[in-house]
């Protein structure tokens, strides 16, 4: 073979031997908190903070602490998986990767060692990952352990979470605002939003989850992008979209959301 053929070749085949080699997947060991990325690929991917109670690297099985997926296993296109983890790489730095996942089975009552049972999903995994970023994929409903807090101002009036409108999720790419018809015996003029409305927002992040409370606060913008007035009775809702959070600002609250969730599935697993 001429020499001008073979050289092109020969690193062909060495660039494709490269690409198709799988990473070390050892960091997939029981106990490890990962994140379980539903249609990673999609418009609106969904991610879920999780636990890996048991790891076959031979079979490459998993199991994993599970949301409920049923929403997702509906119709004749099956949700694409993904268990998200960091991995150190040659170069000592660390990379955010997803390995591609087959649902092979939903455990509706695996027995955990303190003898309590928790939903699971068996999983096995491509050894081969993928780049991901899946910060925007994390919605998260605030609890009495994870507070979210919040003033609106609007036209340079004030509103204050906890009376004239409450938080019931949040992202890195916006908030969603259940805001009560009444304030008393009056209308909340929080009804009277309309989409396309902005505002400023400050937001403080509480977690009580650790022996000493931690806080953050955040500034930013939002921008009203969806109003339902018929959320129910007593209340309509808001779907708003971050307009100027930075990317500190994206770091902090991505971490709290990820802890939070993770807090969850940890209650739930060592109760």
């Amino acid at each position: 073979m001429h020499a001008a053929w073979a050289a092109p070749r020969n690193r062909i085949k060495r660039d494709f031997q490269f690409a198709m080699t799988p990473v070390d997947d050892s960091a997939l060991k029981p106990g490890t908190g990962i994140d379980l990325v539903i249609n990673l690929h999609s418009l609106t991917p969904v991610s879920h903070a999780s636990v890996i109670f048991e790891t076959d690297p031979k079979t490459r099985n998993l199991i994993v602490a599970a949301p409920d997926v049923s929403k997702y296993q509906n119709g004749n296109k099956p949700a694409l998986f993904h268990v998200s983890t960091l991995i150190r790489t040659d170069s000592g730095e660390k990379k955010r990767v997803g390995f591609p996942c087959h649902l092979t089975r939903v455990i509706p009552a695996y027995r955990l060692a303190n003898g309590n049972t928790t939903q699971a999903l068996a999983l096995t995994y491509v050894p081969t990952p993928e780049d991901v970023n899946v910060r925007s994929a994390f919605r998260y409903s605030p609890t009495a352990a994870h507070e979210v807090l919040g003033k609106l101002v609007i036209a340079g009036h004030e509103f204050f979470s906890g009376d004239q409108f409450r938080i019931c999720d949040i992202s890195i790419t916006g908030v969603g605002l259940v805001i009560p018809r009444l304030l008393g015996k009056g209308k909340n003029p929080l009804t009277a939003l309309e989409t396309g409305r902005v505002a400023k927002l400050g937001l403080v992040l509480r977690d009580h989850s650790q022996e000493k409370e931690h806080l953050d606060t955040l500034q930013t913008a939002i921008s009203v992008v969806r109003i339902n007035r018929k959320f129910n009775e007593l209340s309509i809702f808001a779907g708003c979209r971050f307009t100027r959070l930075d990317s500190r600002g994206e770091e902090v609250l991505s971490h709290f959301i990820h802890n939070a969730q993770l807090h969850e599935i940890r209650s739930i697993t060592h109760t």
